[in-house]
């Protein structure tokens, strides 16, 4: 980034230029008062570029340009100059830039991206001011080195002949802005020689040195004469000279278009006028008594009046009393080397507040020191910024629930194979002894907390969404008449059970029993919110919601949906629980009365489903639990019975795959007690080894999905290479996800899943072996 040098007397166009050249550079220093900025260089302040106004009070473009190359501090680098006038257009522009020394020339108003484009355009390829130049021609040598010392010592060049006939020869050098000529001359008469330079150089102004004591004779140049001064004339007064002719020059050119030019800068004052009107920003300027000068449309709208209702008005009617006399206008001429914008509050008409970002200082407005105030509404961005939090905590939020569910999966995985050798064993104890035996008793003890086990892993599952891959059209209207039916029986009486199912199309596609789950725990959290009696309402309705809602609620896609509301009357919630209800083992339950993984397990369910979970809470009022499933269109299906599963005893040769020893082993008991003999490997590669001995009789696989060096995948697939006409049945600690029905598809007979009991195996087992290869797989185990 660089600095700018930003200078021009009108307010209005400083702050515009100075609004735009901010984009692209990182200090932009303004002046209303050119000899400010004069001063405030000499005290050796460097600049990377400077922008001057043409035409200002005091020292103007033109001078100022020349104190740049006259007046700077020896050693002291000159940057480049880009000058810039309303009341030239840009006609001879060259030209003029000889004049002025400048390294470039805007009219005014200019195209805002060009102005950019100039900028950085003199920062990237410095152009270096044109100086100015003269030839003189001479007899006298020491009088050509004389002039030529006080020509360059105020930044000319000047180039000396000794006869007109070698500056003829020579004339393809830099065009000339002054011709001096010393009469007499050896070789030519003076008269020749400037009808020569009106010929070759018609821009260039004579002069001549002669020894008639500076007669001046008639001698057309530019329908200008050539001036005659006396012969040894003191070359300080030929460099006054010459100087006051470039600025007559340059200036005669502005003038001589300055009638044209009229017209276009009323109508260019009009669209700076307009464009200042324009402004988002609340500009206000006024003057040393506060009064209100000017202020644009926009930024009276905000203050809630009309321009004109303003103008004349203190500048303290539209400030807050907290900040009234803390304006500090004591600086002239010199603005802010940088902006310091600063929060505050105004006073709308209405006497409400406006909380901006302002920032003022000093200009030189209709000839008079006032102060320019900019300010800026902050309250969109606030809005915003406040959004963009909210947006950022829901996403946090999500991450970490999906952190949480990997977590959980895998906890739920290993607690389902320690519960298959507990609930295996459990089993055998049961089937070997009758029910007044001891043993007995201890193993229905043991298999009922199994069956907890096994209900708070399904549970983790749910939350960890490895499940939902039982793709079947469900009806919501069927499954909350369900729960309700149940609920119906078990919630306390004072408990008024209500339901409002306006849902013209309740089909949803998912798994009937995780969507039961789903609403049932909501409904049981629900009862527990009232204490004493209360109103439980579910609701249903088609909504569709539209790519703009989405947008503001992380999780939930644009679509058509059936939305579910489960409404108590009981106690609500604050805010501060509301943010962490569907956080696992999260609960406001007294110890022993519940796990927390109750609204964890909803919300994996729900997310599984493509779907969105919300939560609507007033303390004292009441909460509303809204469940948004994606919708389908169905028609109603024939219900099905179900037959019941009998225990089943089977003869065969069993291949128990399992990287954990106690679960083979435990499923290696259960089958070898209901009649089978089996092998157990621990691994698939061993498992694939010993397949590979064609005097080993495999009637059947029970195959783990998850284990080290070679999963269950990629032993399925070898062993179906080798053994095309093997039954393998899958068994894992997850649900039937998506990964159990890729290879159900590929032709296994079955599956499933940890923990089982010992009639749950045997019965699969017994499927598995009578499936022929048409049929559909047998299934056993939860199908979330």
């Amino acid at each position: 980034m660089s600095a700018l040098l930003l200078i021009n007397d009108d307010p209005v166009q400083l702050h515009l230029l100075g609004s735009l050249l901010e984009q692209d550079h990182e200090l932009v220093i303004r002046f209303t008062c050119s000899e400010s900025a004069w001063r405030w260089l000499q005290e050796g302040h460097v600049v990377d570029i400077i922008v001057l106004d043409l035409h200002m009070p005091g020292i103007n473009g033109w001078r100022f340009c020349e104190l740049l190359h006259t007046q700077s501090k020896q050693g002291q680098p000159i940057p480049p100059v880009l000058v810039v006038s309303a009341t030239y257009s840009g006609m001879d522009a060259e030209e003029l830039l000889a004049d002025l020394g400048a390294s470039a020339f805007l009219p005014l108003p200019a195209d805002p991206a060009q102005i950019r484009q100039q900028v950085r355009k003199l920062l990237e390829e410095p152009i270096a001011p044109k100086g100015f130049h003269a030839w003189m021609v001479s007899s006298n040598v020491s009088e050509i080195d004389r002039t030529r010392a006080v020509f360059e010592n105020r930044g000319w060049e000047l180039v000396g002949w000794q006869s007109g006939t070698q500056m003829q020869a020579e004339s393809t050098l830099q065009t000339p802005d002054m011709i001096i000529i010393d009469d007499p001359l050896s070789d030519a008469t003076t008269d020749n020689l400037l009808a020569w330079c009106k010929r070759e150089y018609p821009q260039a102004r004579a002069l001549v040195l002669s020894p008639q004591d500076g007669v001046r004779r008639p001698s057309s140049f530019m329908n200008e004469s050539a001036v005659y001064l006396p012969k040894g004339c003191d070359p300080d007064t030929l460099m006054t000279l010459c100087e006051k002719w470039c600025r007559e020059r340059a200036f005669t050119h502005v003038e001589h278009l300055l009638e044209v030019r009229t017209s276009d800068l009323k109508e260019s004052e009009a669209q700076f006028q307009e464009l200042f009107e324009m402004l988002p920003d609340i500009l206000v300027i006024y003057d040393e008594q506060r009064l209100i000068q000017h202020i644009n449309t926009s930024g009276a709208q905000q203050l809630g009046y009309v321009s004109k209702d303003l103008i004349g008005a203190s500048f303290e009617g539209i400030q807050s009393p907290l900040v009234i006399g803390s304006s500090d206008n004591t600086k002239i001429g010199m603005e802010d080397l940088c902006p310091k914008w600063t929060e505050a509050t105004l006073r709308r008409k209405n006497g409400t507040d406006l909380h901006v970002e302002m920032m003022e200082r000093t200009v030189r407005f209709q000839s008079q020191r006032q102060t320019l105030f900019v300010a800026r509404d902050m309250t969109a961005r606030q809005r915003m910024a406040q959004e963009n939090a909210t947006l950022e905590q829901q996403l946090r939020q999500v991450q970490k629930m999906e952190a949480v569910g990997r977590l959980a999966s895998g906890v739920a995985h290993d607690m389902n194979n320690i519960l298959t050798a507990i609930l295996a064993h459990a089993s055998l104890l049961k089937v070997q002894n009758d029910g007044t035996n001891s043993s007995w008793k201890a193993g229905d003890v043991i298999e009922k907390a199994v069956h907890r086990g096994k209900e708070l892993t399904s549970q983790l599952l749910g939350f960890a969404r490895k499940g939902k891959h039982h793709h079947v059209p469900v009806d919501i209207h069927a499954v909350i008449q369900e729960v309700t039916g149940l609920l119906g029986r078990t919630v306390d009486k004072a408990i008024t059970l209500q339901t409002d199912l306006k849902a013209d199309a309740p089909w949803v596609v998912g798994d009937p029993n995780q969507l039961y789950q789903v609403l049932m725990n909501l409904a049981v959290n629900a009862s527990d919110a009232m204490s004493d009696k209360g109103d439980l309402m579910f609701q249903t309705s088609n909504d569709t919601v539209s790519s703009v809602q989405a947008s503001h609620i992380p999780g939930l896609a644009a679509g058509d949906y059936v939305v579910v509301r489960v409404t108590d009357t009981g106690d609500g919630m604050p805010q501060e629980v509301q943010a962490h209800i569907f956080e696992p083992f999260f609960t406001t339950k007294e110890l022993g009365q519940g796990t927390g993984m109750g609204l964890a397990m909803v919300y994996g369910i729900v997310k599984n489903h493509h779907g969105y979970i919300g939560v609507t809470s007033t303390q004292g009022v009441g909460t509303t639990m809204r469940v948004y499933l994606p919708s389908v269109l169905y028609d109603v299906p024939q219900a099905k019975v179900a037959p019941v599963a009998m225990r089943s005893e089977g003869t065969g040769h069993v291949l128990i795959i399992d990287d954990e020893k106690a679960v083979a082993e435990a499923a290696q008991a259960i089958l070898e007690y209901v009649g089978y003999t089996t092998t157990i490997r621990l691994s698939g590669q061993e498992a694939v080894d010993f397949c590979q001995d064609s005097c080993h009789t495999i009637d059947l696989v029970l195959l783990d999905m998850v284990m080290p060096d070679m999963s269950g995948s990629e032993c399925f697939t070898e062993l179906r290479r080798m053994r095309p006409e093997s039954k393998i049945l899958l068994c894992t600690g997850y649900d039937r996800n998506h990964a159990v029905q890729e290879l159900l598809n590929q032709g296994v007979v079955g599956f499933i899943q940890k923990p089982y009991d010992l009639d749950e195996l045997a019965q699969v087992c017994a499927d598995a072996l009578k499936q022929t290869a048409s049929a559909e797989p047998c299934l056993s185990g939860s199908q979330t």
